[in-house]
């Protein structure tokens, strides 16, 4: 189950409460050339397609960037269309959109959405979903994720969004009754008018929280595959399996807990290791980081580590950067599940 770069112990219990595709490209009369690196994107017609698929076609004018298994670059009449399951789905726009500037907004009906806001960006930026532990505030973001990983998002054009509340209904996924599940359909409104009209990067969504905003995260991650990109749970993961989204499309996942000393009424060590099976079995490159001190004491290195595996897991990424071995500076309790 785990192919640790360093000892893990991972606890395989389940608590109960309550694809790989791959994008490639084809052009007409296309020759083979150089691999390229890891990128990712749609393909249009008549356009340049370069990237790491079998045969990326160039055309006439326009350019376009797909991601695909094999590698290669070709000249021809038109770009082909990559595998959809390499682009995320973003919903539609539906109804009024936020301000987006730093402050507190109202998005469908749920008030008292902390947002963090960097300047607009060209279609670059991130965009980060922290949800806060069970009596706490929208606030505890700034509590737990270091300070230089917020300023890198903001600097990078990113925007942190940050729930108080819960519209309480359409289900309580996490067990908790802090979020539910319909405030998912807040994030969807939040993602669709943050990707057309701040420049936030479709690929570039991803999610974290801690204690019962790790729960939701972990959620967030399941049931909004279909445009999260990478998720990264610090005390939660799932105390019952949900349903995937798209099985065609899932993120990837990096479990943070406290080990044997990660209980609050459940173990949490236990809960990221349900989700990590799940996220697994799906398709997902998972990782398991125990730092072994206690409920939602992420250390602000791993919370490092986590953000730059989010950096290194845009959606649809292939093939996976982590394929051999974790970064040299991820802290010594992080193996692959």
């Amino acid at each position: 189950m785990t192919k640790p770069r360093r000892s893990l112990f991972v606890v395989a219990m389940v608590w109960a409460a309550g694809c790989d595709g791959r994008m490639s490209t084809s052009g007409d009369g296309g020759g083979s050339g150089g691999a390229g690196p890891p990128t990712r994107g749609t393909a249009g017609a008549g356009g340049e397609a370069t990237g790491t698929g079998s045969g990326g076609a160039r055309g006439g004018s326009g350019g376009a960037t797909v991601t695909g298994a094999g590698g290669a670059r070709g000249m021809g009449g038109s770009g082909g269309a990559g595998s959809a399951a390499r682009d995320p789905v973003i919903p539609p726009v539906n109804g009024d959109c936020p301000t987006f500037a730093t402050g507190t907004v109202t998005v469908a009906g749920l008030a008292g959405i902390s947002l963090q806001v960097g300047p607009k960006s060209n279609g670059t930026g991130p965009l980060l979903f922290y949800w806060h532990g069970t009596g706490q505030q929208a606030s505890e973001v700034n509590a737990l994720i270091p300070a230089a990983v917020r300023q890198e998002i903001l600097s990078q054009g990113g925007i942190i969004v940050s729930p108080q509340g819960s519209l309480g209904t359409g289900g309580d996924c996490s067990g908790t009754a802090t979020f539910s599940r319909d405030d998912f359909k807040v994030a969807d409104q939040i993602a669709a008018c943050a990707v057309r009209d701040y420049g936030i990067d479709p690929h570039r969504i991803f999610t974290t929280g801690c204690s019962a905003g790790g729960l939701q995260a972990g959620c967030m991650g399941a049931m909004r595959s279909s445009y999260i990109a990478a998720v990264a749970p610090n005390s939660g993961g799932e105390v019952a399996q949900q349903m995937i989204q798209d099985p065609t499309r899932i993120p990837s996942v990096m479990t943070m807990h406290g080990g044997s000393t990660d209980m609050v009424i459940v173990s949490f060590a236990t809960t990221s290791a349900t989700y990590d099976m799940e996220m697994k079995n799906a398709g997902a490159f998972v990782v398991n980081c125990n730092h072994g001190g206690g409920h939602c004491q992420a250390p602000a290195a791993l919370y490092t580590a986590a953000w730059q595996f989010m950096k290194d897991h845009p959606f649809g990424v292939t093939p996976e950067p982590y394929g051999m071995t974790l970064p040299m500076s991820f802290p010594n309790y992080c193996a692959e599940f």
